[in-house]
């Protein structure tokens, strides 16, 4: 899948975020790779063609936050709250999104590449061009979120949630799980492994015949 990456300079000046914060809530053009930011983030803030690098938003609430073009490389997103948060040609590299809420948010042309991601939370969310390579997503919850060209390569999914959301079109073969929760009536073209295809069988009560 063609993804287009992040329109964000090669060369980027240090950015302070806390300072550019107090004159506006539209920061751009930066490298950030010190932030400590409030507990409580008021009003809507928009982060476009920022690298964050090694930096941590655990924790951190956002009422409403955007991020266009924007790499988070070496990131610590713990806990953080994107709720209803927009994300748009982003990438996301070697960070850790454990118990990260990203409910309710559209994703578009975005990348999560070996990263941490167990119990994050993306219900009721719209993802189109996605692409998440190499991440483990152990008990992550998807339910009701709308896929289209979203791909899943080389992952864990153990006890992730997918109930009520179309695997149209969705391959898990080259992923790794023991227990998956999906809606089996809204998996039509998905592709698994012949391993994973008898899983699903015995979800159904079907016996197989060794």
């Amino acid at each position: 899948m063609n993804i287009t990456a992040p329109k964000i300079a090669k060369s980027l000046q240090e950015l302070d975020v806390q300072k550019a914060l107090l004159e506006d809530y539209y920061v751009s053009a930066g490298l950030v790779t010190s932030l400590e930011l409030d507990e409580e983030q008021e009003g809507k803030i928009i982060f476009d063609q920022i690298h964050f690098q090694d930096i941590s938003m655990e924790g951190v609430r956002f009422q409403q936050v955007e991020f266009v073009d924007c790499i988070f490389e070496k990131c610590d997103l713990s806990n953080v709250d994107f709720g209803n948060a927009v994300f748009h040609r982003v990438e996301i590299q070697r960070s850790k999104l454990v118990g990260a809420n990203i409910s309710e948010s559209r994703m578009t042309e975005v990348k999560v590449i070996d990263s941490l991601a167990n119990y994050v939370t993306m219900s009721l969310s719209k993802l189109k061009k996605v692409a998440f390579t190499k991440t483990t997503f152990n008990r992550a919850d998807f339910i009701e979120s709308t896929f289209e060209k979203v791909s899943f390569e080389d992952c864990e999914l153990n006890d992730a949630n997918f109930t009520d959301t179309y695997l149209t079109g969705i391959d898990l073969s080259s992923n790794t799980y023991e227990q998956l929760t999906v809606s089996l009536d809204k998996m039509q073209d998905c592709t698994v492994s012949p391993e994973q295809a008898i899983g699903f069988a015995k979800s159904l009560g079907i016996k197989i015949k060794e």
